[in-house]
């Protein structure tokens, strides 16, 4: 019990933004004591490239957090997304000590699975169980020494596609089979559950900051005035614009601002929102699992946001789509319940609420295996 009421934070290093939530996680779901915001420096793609302006950020959105909860944050669990995070399937096999699934055996099997070659640069992350048959570092380096230099010990590192789908799925969603995408600036997770159970993970980099781009060029402006236009005057499907509606850019080198039409915006918007959908058309079909998906897609993450983006992604995948906000939640509701908070909540309402390797192991198994699973063990015996 007193694990289920100690208070967690959860740490989103996001491309364009660092959130960080406070909570507490009770029996009704969690309750969010806090939370702050700063600008990202310093991230570029999901990766961190100037340590000292990402701890500079991550302690304005500590200091606004600990003010909002009242109380020191000394602990977080941070997310990581990036190309560098890969999800693979394996198998392990062990032997059963006198016909009975201990929890012992639970745990060999588990590192059975995990014992897979790796280069030398990384490590595993999660082992997450899909299945069980009765016979038959620099990156993450990173990650650590701009909290530590924040004045935050890591309690761990879990991968945002996991923590987001905690926060905005249901879970009969999980069941049926689900698609969730994680939609970032700099990052596009993308997680596919099954019978309860997550089947396949993707991380793309085409995300979006890729959007502001594109504006910038073609509207011949910078980054920061593109990025403004995007997030005020946005939409993701030219039709629902009307063409005589203006808006305003600003020059680049002293030129005099003008103006352009809106629709001309989203038609630069739409082409790239296509192609970002198809390149996750594509994770699904080759994941093999794209008959299974019967509770469609989820979108998650501030890019998601914008007007427009769900009709290009139904239009593209050919499947029902929702946007997702954070779930079971309660406290101060109305700053969250976005999807751009997803991950940040995830962390504190999920596996970053809970200390996997200090968890017993019949309590693991009743928690990580789909309810049909355990039936068929039971059955069995």
């Amino acid at each position: 019990m007193a694990n289920r009421y100690r208070i967690v934070a959860g740490l989103d290093i996001g491309t364009q933004k660092i959130a960080l939530v406070v909570g507490e996680r009770r029996l009704a779901g969690l309750e969010v004591l806090g939370i702050g915001t700063a600008p990202s420096r310093g991230v570029r793609d999901g990766r961190i490239c100037d340590v000292e302006a990402t701890t500079k950020s991550i302690s304005v959105a500590l200091s606004e957090a600990e003010l909002m909860a009242g109380c020191q944050i000394n602990e977080v669990w941070v997310s990581v997304s990036g190309d560098h995070v890969r999800g693979s399937n394996s198998h392990g096999v062990v032997g059963i000590d006198n016909g009975e699934v201990s929890g012992r055996a639970v745990r060999k099997v588990r590192a059975a699975a995990q014992a897979v070659p790796l280069p030398p640069d990384h490590r595993v992350m999660h082992v997450l169980p899909r299945d069980y048959v009765v016979d038959t570092e620099s990156v993450l380096g990173n990650l650590r020494k701009c909290c530590h230099k924040a004045g935050l010990s890591v309690s761990g590192v879990v991968a945002s596609s996991l923590v987001s789908a905690e926060a905005v799925l249901e879970p009969e969603e999980k069941d049926l089979g689900v698609v969730v995408v994680d939609f970032g600036a700099g990052t596009l997770d993308v997680a596919i559950y099954n019978e309860g159970a997550l089947v396949h993970s993707a991380v793309l980099t085409c995300a979006g900051d890729r959007v502001t781009k594109d504006l910038s060029r073609c509207l011949e402006t910078t980054g920061r005035d593109a990025e403004a236009i995007k997030q005020q005057h946005g939409c993701a499907l030219a039709s629902l614009v009307e063409r005589n509606v203006g808006v305003e850019v600003a020059g680049v080198g002293g030129r005099e601002p003008r103006i352009v039409s809106r629709r001309l915006v989203a038609e630069i918007i739409e082409a790239r929102m296509e192609e970002i959908f198809e390149n996750i058309l594509e994770v699904i079909i080759r994941s093999g699992y794209g008959e299974t998906i019967s509770s469609g897609v989820v979108l998650t993450g501030g890019a998601t946001m914008m007007q427009g983006v769900s009709d290009v992604a139904a239009g593209i995948i050919d499947l029902p789509v929702r946007v997702g906000e954070p779930v079971s939640i309660s406290g101060l509701t109305d700053e969250i319940s976005d999807p751009s908070w997803a991950t940040a909540v995830g962390l504190t309402m999920g596996l970053g609420a809970t200390d996997l390797a200090e968890e017993p192991a019949t309590a693991l198994v009743e928690r990580l295996l789909p309810e049909w699973v355990r039936k068929r063990m039971k059955e069995f015996f």
